[in-house]
């Protein structure tokens, strides 16, 4: 099963990179997100380890992620799984535009247990509209929030 969703963003992809690539911003912009922390040393990088806590659905579940593509400022992905299912999520940037980005989410899920395997085409509708929660949460926090810090910053 694979979920894609685009939105745009009223800023430049350099703006909207420093968000997704910010491993501290994520629990601000994604819903489901209780936690996301990197776990390795060093600065985000393709190797880079991050944990991660979603609720879905009233349950919680704990997910070791690495990021497999760091290319600012366009590409962040990461895989990860828990014991129903492996994913990856790629997060891809491109311009539209002098100063707009087209945000894509981009996750094929792959179900492990029977009971993954069976709920995954029930589950779709749901993971869909998570999906767009998530990137209409990228692109209120960008707009609004590191808009205004760039306003801030170019009046002083």
């Amino acid at each position: 099963m694979r979920i894609t969703h685009s939105v745009r963003i009223e800023r430049p992809p350099e703006e909207v990179w420093k968000v997704v690539s910010d491993p501290t911003t994520h629990t601000a912009w994604r819903p489901d997100l209780v936690e996301f922390r990197q776990v390795s040393d060093g600065p985000l990088a393709v190797g880079s380890r991050i944990h991660e806590v979603i609720e879905f659905r009233g349950r919680k579940i704990e997910i070791d992620d690495v990021v497999t593509a760091f290319e600012p400022p366009y590409r962040l992905a990461i895989r990860g799984g828990w014991e129903a299912a492996d994913f990856e999520l790629d997060f891809l940037l491109e311009p539209a535009g002098e100063n707009a980005t087209i945000a894509t989410f981009d996750w094929p899920l792959y179900p492990k247990s029977l009971l993954m395997k069976v709920a995954a085409p029930m589950l779709k509708g749901t993971m869909k509209r998570s999906t767009a929660a998530e990137a209409k949460g990228l692109k209120k926090y960008v707009e609004e929030r590191v808009g205004l810090q760039s306003d801030t910053r170019s009046s002083a």
